[in-house]
């Protein structure tokens, strides 16, 4: 599958790629690093900047593109140009250029603020951007909602068991992004918001599950 990550730059931006490089997919990375993150035969990299408009956002992203990863993020630095806007704008953007497939990086109970203790501005934008894509779209969609990001080894395992989830648990990067590699192409992902947290099931048979 031709596949375009915007945020490839990012901490689970290149390990998802990584991934899915591995599997045989052609990917291009959007970054605004210029310089090349990966050297394989099956990937490219262009600019894309979320923050520029719509048009040019639409003329950046391949012509045969088939499924769009939104991984990108501003670590709450501009929250409402890039995790809110700028994801919006790629929304719109897939759904102009005709590419049906998308999946969300979002945060554990984004959608829930009864939830939220601390980063709000942060929460506040997934909350908007991830209304935005289920009622204002008509792609095929996954939101995954990780809880906070961790470095290390991945397990491979997860819950998606929502009893389980307190909403300061913690993922490894790893697990974020082999459970965003999973639900690519999984019809049974369409249309549904994944909350997730490190556990104790395989991926592949979580995702599954669902």
């Amino acid at each position: 599958m031709n596949i375009l990550v915007i945020g490839a730059g990012g901490r689970v931006g290149k390990k998802l790629i990584k991934g899915l490089l591995e599997e045989g997919h052609q990917v291009t990375g959007a970054s605004r690093n210029p310089d090349k993150l990966f050297v394989a035969s099956n990937y490219k990299q262009i600019t894309l900047e979320v923050t520029d408009s719509l048009r040019e956002i639409e003329k950046a992203i391949p012509s045969d593109t088939e499924a769009i990863y939104f991984v990108s993020g501003s670590r709450g630095k501009d929250v409402l140009k890039v995790d809110l806007h700028g994801a919006v704008k790629t929304m719109q953007a897939a759904e102009n250029n005709n590419i049906k497939r998308y999946v969300m990086l979002s945060a554990l109970y984004s959608m829930e603020p009864e939830k939220w203790n601390s980063i709000i501005d942060y929460y506040t934008g997934k909350y908007f951007a991830d209304l935005y894509l289920i009622h204002q779209t008509n792609l095929d969609y996954t939101i995954l909602q990780p809880g906070s990001l961790a470095e290390g080894e991945g397990s491979g395992k997860i819950t998606l068991d929502v009893s389980q989830m307190p909403i300061d648990g913690q993922n490894s990067i790893q697990n974020v992004a082999d459970t965003l590699k999973e639900v690519l192409d999984k019809p049974n992902t369409f249309k549904k918001v994944i909350p997730m947290l490190d556990g104790d099931v395989l991926i592949a048979d979580a995702i599954s599950s669902l």
